[in-house]
């Protein structure tokens, strides 16, 4: 047997679809699932009454928070701004540089994340700005500062949650309700566990929608609140973050083998690239998993163009959605963890931070939502003008996040290279204006783009039908173009039937009679169709599109009478501004085949006139040849 592209040459053959669950797989993958189902539901239950009952720490949403100031993970040393009043009492201002504490030398700059503390966990610098930050102890600590003129003093800060409390209430934002402004992703985990059961119980043995399944638990096991329950029962902090690896793995798994687990070596090729991520942190961990989402979404985007069925295509297309919309919020989020450390006041990063919070757990939802609504097959209309308009927001953000991350970084490291200093804020504002700049030639250049992908019925509408009324205005008959007009509305709209009205009579119908058009006209629902656009309550013909021939107020032509969807629905109001921008145009084609037709029935009367003429004329003038030809008689 020849060996194809799905078998290796040892024999072994790659199945084309993954497998279903056998009896075994089956019993142990729903033990794991049921497992991180109860994990979902204890672990953010259990974290929010600690969370409650517990003394307060607000202090950990804002580094630097407890002695009275804030700063950023790439320098401790800068001080952003106060928090509370009683640190501005005590003389630290915005701008101010840690130059000791306890009177040790600190470094020109500290880097506070994980790696560097790794590093110097043994140096004293470190341990006494640890002390500062980190500490759990109320206690008095002098520190030595330098302003933005050169100028030194020294201060004492008196660490605390006080602080970042007497912050909360100028804001207006009581303490208790500070501990749970981190945790405003938790309002969604209701639905999150609803899609994630049904996504798994309604087919239990499909692989590709238990993956998905498991990947939304295993998040929500990992993520606050529940990573506070983990750590309550002695789950090491490594363990966590690789559940919560798992959970992403499981689901960019999930994307690439959807919707029916197709397999081909290429894709298991990428899918066994997808575990690296749990080796990653970090910048690289975002990009590496930005970067598998796009491969996923290309996948299906081929696997669109390639699938015939509708349904099946229908099923991409929600898919497409819920991903394009995760992307979106996802950088959004990413975005925001950004700029935070950029703010300039407390609100201003609070405000960042709730924002962050909101676009992931928005992500996440809109994603099941695009997912689960595929899976589960449902025959959704809009879901082209969703999708479309969902990809350009998602290629839009994530064009000018790449641009403005370049640029930023690439300032930066000019600046660095010949003034030695990376605090300026000058590289991100120059940046961001770039950035701004380009925010409209991209959205157009990706708004052409995706019209023609997502919506190709509507673009074809929109482009293709003012040419074909062009050209058959001055060949075919009225009824042949109002035919093909109508077929081409149907195509673009998905109508299941629709007429046209021309100079009051019923000129052409489609998908019912001319009597069931006539008997719609004595209806109620028509007695306003020459006035209302758009009547929802009308199950015949809830679109009446007007045909005036000009943009002058000049009385219609007639008039296009666009049926429902298959499943009822009405057409979107995109698919019905597509339809009066086109209707200017039907409406000069029927007044030109009109008044064609017009000229040609004189030509044609005339015509058969004149033969008649000359028909009488011959007649005369043969009677008369035959009277001189005639004998005369006596």
């Amino acid at each position: 047997m020849p060996r194809t592209d799905q078998t290796l040459k040892g024999g072994f053959r790659l199945p084309p679809v993954v497998p279903p669950f056998n009896t075994l797989t089956y019993r142990l993958f729903t033990a794991l699932w049921l497992f991180a189902f109860l994990l979902a539901v204890v672990g953010p239950v259990v974290g929010f009454h600690h969370r409650y009952t517990e003394p307060s720490n607000n202090s950990q949403l804002l580094l630097g928070s407890r002695a009275g100031f804030a700063v950023s993970p790439r320098d401790a040393t800068l001080v952003r701004f106060t928090v509370g009043p009683d640190a501005e009492k005590a003389g630290i201002r915005a701008g101010d540089h840690i130059i000791a504490i306890y009177g040790l030398p600190l470094p020109k700059t500290m880097p506070v994340n994980e790696e560097a503390l790794a590093q110097h966990a043994n140096d004293p610098a470190y341990i006494a700005m640890g002390n500062l930050l980190f500490g759990g102890d109320q206690s008095e600590v002098p520190l030595t500062v330098r302003d933005s003129d050169g100028r030194v003093r020294d201060v004492t800060v008196t660490t605390g949650e006080q602080h970042i409390d007497a912050g909360a209430r100028t804001l207006g934002i009581s303490p208790k309700l500070l501990s749970f402004i981190d945790l405003l992703q938790v309002l969604f985990y209701p639905f999150l566990l609803w899609a994630a059961w049904l996504l798994h119980r309604r087919n239990a043995r499909d692989v590709v929608s238990s993956l998905l399944s498991l990947a939304v638990l295993l998040n929500i096991a990992a993520e606050q609140p529940s990573s506070v329950f983990l750590a309550t029962i002695g789950i090491p902090r490594p363990v966590n973050v690789a559940i919560y690896d798992l959970g992403n793995v499981l689901l960019l798994t999930g994307i690439m083998l959807f919707p029916h687990g197709n397999l081909s070596w290429r894709i298991v090729a990428l899918i066994a690239c997808v575990p690296l991520l749990m080796f990653m942190q970090g910048t690289p961990y975002h990009s590496y998993f930005i970067s598998c989402m796009i491969v996923g979404v290309l996948m299906m985007v081929r696997r669109l163009r390639q699938t015939d069925s509708s349904d099946q295509r229908q099923q991409i297309r929600w898919a497409l959605f819920g991903i394009s919309a995760y992307a979106v919020l996802r950088c959004l989020s990413i975005i925001a963890d950004y700029l935070k450390w950029s703010a300039d006041s407390f609100g201003h990063q609070l405000l960042i931070e709730m924002s962050a919070g909101v676009a992931f757990a928005l992500a996440v939802l809109l994603l099941q939502i695009g997912l689960l609504i595929a899976l589960l097959r449902y025959r959704l209309y809009d879901a082209e003008i969703v999708i479309s308009r969902s990809a350009n927001f998602a290629l839009i953000t994530l064009v000018i996040v790449a641009v403005f991350a370049s640029l930023a970084d690439a300032l930066k490291q000019i600046i660095y290279n010949y003034y030695g200093n990376t605090n300026s804020e000058g590289p991100v504002i120059i940046a961001a204006a770039i950035s701004t700049v380009m925010v409209n030639p991209v959205q157009e250049r990706i708004q052409r783009w995706s019209e023609r992908r997502f919506q190709r019925n509507l673009f074809l509408l929109r482009e293709d039908l003012p040419e074909s009324v062009r050209d058959l205005r001055e060949t075919a008959s009225l009824g042949d173009m109002l035919e093909e007009i109508l077929a081409q509305v149907d195509r673009g709209v998905r109508s299941v039937h629709a007429a046209m009205i021309v100079n009051g009579c019923v000129m052409s119908v489609r998908g019912l009679t001319t009597d069931e058009v006539e008997a719609w006209r004595t209806s109620v629902f028509a007695q306003d169709y020459k006035s209302d656009i758009c009547e929802s309550a009308d199950k015949m013909f809830p679109i009446r599109v007007p045909l005036v021939p000009s943009s002058d107020k000049e009385e219609p032509i007639g008039y296009l009478l666009v049926g429902p969807r298959p499943d009822g629905s009405i057409p979107s109001r995109e698919e019905q501004k597509a339809l009066k921008d086109v209707s200017e145009g039907i409406a000069r084609a029927i007044r030109t085949v009109i008044k064609r037709e017009a000229r040609e029935a004189e030509v044609t009367d005339l015509i058969a006139d004149n033969c008649r003429r000359i028909e009488a004329l011959e007649s005369i003038l043969g009677r008369a040849a035959t009277g001189k030809r005639a004998p005369r008689t006596a």
